[in-house]
């Protein structure tokens, strides 16, 4: 549920409630060991955060759901990484272009579209 929420804040560009709802997806699976879907969550909250133009913040968490999905080996935090390449894509930061660089490369490397 938590998850979820965090997905209609996400849409709705609530800045603040974006980030509360962010932690509590974290909170929520803390301590069930579902890694997976730490990836997405992860990758929710940096696609958030380049939406209402944090760039530091979303490269951060973008680059925590890169590492989450690598380790994990999830395909579908990969897939749901998409959102996020499509926001780096626009940006010129030096830090933005690298990771634009890491994720295809990581996509390609395993062989995953984007979403």
């Amino acid at each position: 549920m938590a998850a979820f929420q965090l997905s209609v804040h996400v849409r709705l560009g609530d800045e603040r409630q974006v980030t509360a709802a962010g932690q509590q997806a974290l909170s929520s699976i803390d301590g069930d060991g579902d890694h997976k879907r730490l990836a997405v969550i992860y990758a929710d909250i940096a696609q958030a955060q380049l939406q209402l133009g944090d760039i530091p913040t979303g490269i951060t968490y973008a680059r925590r759901a890169l590492d989450a999905a690598q380790r994990t080996e999830s395909t579908w935090g990969l897939q749901h990484l998409g959102s996020v390449e499509k926001a780096l894509a626009s940006q010129r930061d030096p830090a933005a272009r690298e990771l634009l660089g890491d994720l295809i490369s990581t996509r390609r490397a395993l062989g995953s579209s984007p979403a």
